[in-house]
């Protein structure tokens, strides 16, 4: 697995809570890897999730305790983000070949589910007017899913079907929190059990280089 940077790592400690400072979050869940609008609530240390439109029974609960590493803890951590948004038609100029989106595709039991997915070509067409003279786009965006039962494979979609990856990269503070508290007891934990923490670790490694580094500095010139 990859590293990549944390999604809450640039977020302080003393920011305000108020839900209306942070943009609405969107989960892609393990259930079937797809991605939902929550909202999220700190239960005891844990996690509550719950997902817009669904009754309680689809709820999903995370205690902070039950990471074993903190590679599960990253790959939890990279399932939030900031909502998509429904691209309109006016936006159609902006979605070009590359362009990140989040799409859905017919589904022969009716279940809209959205997974990620990259703008391969668009064949573009003239926009049309509505009568209340709102311009209607019909062009066709192929995309290729990197998620979802389509996955690696390039498939038409239209405007509706297309939602535009959100730019704000802040997090929900509650989900900052939650991964803090995950973190921290990992680390307990591996103390307790008498292993190396990843701290530890991290020092090892630091250690070592700087120690290779003076090894080397160390040595005679040779001036030929």
């Amino acid at each position: 697995m990859s590293y990549q940077s944390s999604p809450t790592k640039d977020f302080a400690d003393d920011v305000e809570w108020c839900d209306e400072h942070w943009p609405e979050l969107e989960f892609r869940s393990p259930e079937d890897e797809a991605w939902y609008a929550v909202e999220v609530s700190e239960i005891c240390d844990a996690l509550l999730i719950r997902f817009n439109g669904f009754t309680c029974d689809y709820d999903e609960f995370y205690p902070s305790d039950e990471f074993k590493n903190s590679d599960e803890i990253q790959e939890f951590e990279e399932r939030f983000r900031a909502c998509s948004l429904q691209m309109q038609d006016t936006e159609c100029p902006t979605v070009t070949e590359g362009t990140k989106v989040c799409a859905t595709f017919p589904s022969v039991t009716g279940d809209v589910k959205f997974y990620d997915a990259i703008v391969v070509t668009v064949e573009r067409t003239k926009h049309e007017r509505d009568e209340e003279g709102n311009e209607v786009c019909g062009c066709n965006f192929k995309v290729f899913w990197k998620q979802g039962p389509w996955v690696n494979q390039v498939t038409s979609a239209k405007v509706g079907d297309i939602c535009l990856r959100a730019e704000d990269n802040r997090m929900n503070p509650k989900v900052v929190s939650f991964f803090k508290e995950a973190r921290r007891k990992l680390l307990g934990e591996a103390c307790l059990q008498g292993e190396e923490t990843e701290w530890q670790k991290i020092l090892k490694k630091v250690s070592s280089a700087i120690e290779n580094n003076l090894s080397l500095s160390s040595l005679p010139e040779n001036h030929g």
